[in-house]
């Protein structure tokens, strides 16, 4: 009895020992579980002071060595989200390496998932169901409703498309053509928003731009009867309904992935300088790439229909993405100049002065590569030599416009519906401009 007893207590002892917490580093893969959701209890987000002369480096360790959701990265700091269970990054010695041994940790929020929690409580609340469509945000569904029914009232200036493809979970991925019946072949311009699903101020600015096209023509017919708008309101509908029904904070799509996690960062997929930078190879990593260029059912469906023989007068793209308030232009893969960089720079200056104009809020407009590499984007794709052989030799103009909040310290991408109007406002005020701009000055090879 002795002997047994004695052999209990040492194989108690030994569980005890192997379930203490180990002293090695978390894996790309071990951070990714974490930050998966649905819920965010006691998720910190943090901002890291750092040199300007380090920052990439930093945000390149920070994204592609350890997985971690980065906010937000401005000049000096990089704002990013610590699960419970990964606090010992900050304190690491690699991290302080990267960052030359010079680093400074600030704690902005100590538990995200109040915010979460505010948000559902508000839209859960029956008050919310108000008449007028941008007084709050809206799920995948009655989005989709909401623009048949543009579409029915307006049927000499709006064309619903039901779908151009489907999702991983078979979701229709819609499409909406704006324009007159006024004159003939026309030049063409593309939006779209909501490849990142969490990103819901890219939606409702779509929205509210279709919406201004429609409404405006009576009194201006400049716009719709020189071109005609392609709009593709919600490119990754799982991930966006995901984040209703699931994690608020999810990124990407929900393909289900070799390793049994989910999603793929669609706008890491695209096939351009796919996998060269930028993005991630761990399928658990938020800014994960996808098993090939071009593998996800969203980034086929939508280069398939960009090079459409009916979108054979394309001159313009933008991506609606949130948030850093920025105007990025190509490239996002090289720090190499673009071949048409004034032009791409005078019209990204132009929203950008545009922008301010209206309620004064300050947007910065510069390369994406100048904010942080990216390989994969549809920024990229859209300006590179695909879509330009298809367009018999022409280049694009190409942009991804990072909308408000300007940092992490307003919300971030849970951002006020009182926020939507503005945002709307002065991103319609600025397109209008950046439309006319370059229907006028067609970038010519």
């Amino acid at each position: 009895m002795r002997i047994l007893h004695g052999l209990s207590l040492l194989i108690a002892l030994i569980g005890t020992v192997l379930a203490l917490p180990t002293t090695r580093p978390l894996t790309n893969g071990a951070i990714g579980a974490l930050l998966a959701g649905p819920r965010y209890d006691d998720h910190k987000l943090v901002r890291l002071g750092v040199p300007n002369n380090v920052l990439a480096n930093v945000h390149r360790f920070l994204d592609e060595e350890l997985g971690l959701d980065i906010w937000d990265t401005q000049s000096d700091h990089i704002d990013v989200r610590i699960p419970p269970g990964a606090d010992d990054i900050l304190t690491s010695k690699s991290l302080s390496d990267v960052a030359g041994g010079v680093l400074t940790v600030t704690v902005l929020d100590n538990n995200l998932q109040k915010i979460v929690d505010e948000e559902a409580q508000r839209l859960n609340s029956p008050s919310v169901q108000a008449a007028d469509w941008f007084a709050d945000y809206h799920r995948y569904a009655d989005i989709k409703t909401w623009y048949q029914t543009l579409a029915q009232q307006n049927p000499s200036l709006v064309t619903f498309i039901p779908s151009i493809g489907k999702s991983v979970e078979g979701r229709d991925i819609f499409a909406v053509r704006i324009t007159s019946k006024t004159g003939g072949s026309k030049q063409q311009i593309w939006f779209q928003g909501l490849q990142h699903a969490r990103e819901w101020i890219g939606g409702s600015t779509v929205q509210y731009v279709s919406d201004r096209l429609v409404a405006e023509y009576a009194q201006d017919k400049t716009l719709l009867d020189r071109a005609e708008f392609i709009i593709i309101p919600v490119v990754n509908p799982d991930g966006y309904e995901y984040t209703w029904t699931g994690g608020r904070l999810w990124r990407k799509s929900r393909s289900r992935n070799s390793d049994g996690s989910s999603g793929v960062d669609l706008n890491r997929n695209w096939p351009d300088h796919w996998g060269q930078g930028g993005s991630s190879a761990s399928p658990t990593s938020i800014t994960y790439r996808g098993p090939s260029a071009g593998s996800e059912p969203e980034v086929k469906a939508l280069s398939k229909y960009f090079l459409a023989p009916e979108n054979k007068n394309l001159v313009g793209a933008i991506d609606f993405h949130s948030f850093s308030q920025l105007v990025l232009r190509p490239y996002g893969f090289t720090g190499s100049a673009a071949p048409d960089e004034a032009l791409l720079k005078k019209a990204g200056d132009g929203v950008r002065d545009r922008i301010r104009a209206i309620h004064g809020k300050q947007y910065t407009s510069q390369t994406a590569y100048d904010l942080y590499q990216t390989t994969g984007s549809a920024t990229d794709w859209w300006y590179g030599d695909t879509v330009t052989k298809a367009l018999g030799n022409r280049r694009i103009y190409s942009y991804t416009i990072e909308l408000r909040p300007t940092g992490s310290s307003d919300q971030g991408f849970i951002l006020p519906p009182s926020e939507i109007k503005p945002t709307g406002e002065e991103i319609w005020g600025s397109i209008t401009w950046w439309a006319k701009f370059i229907l006028d000055n067609p970038i010519k090879v």
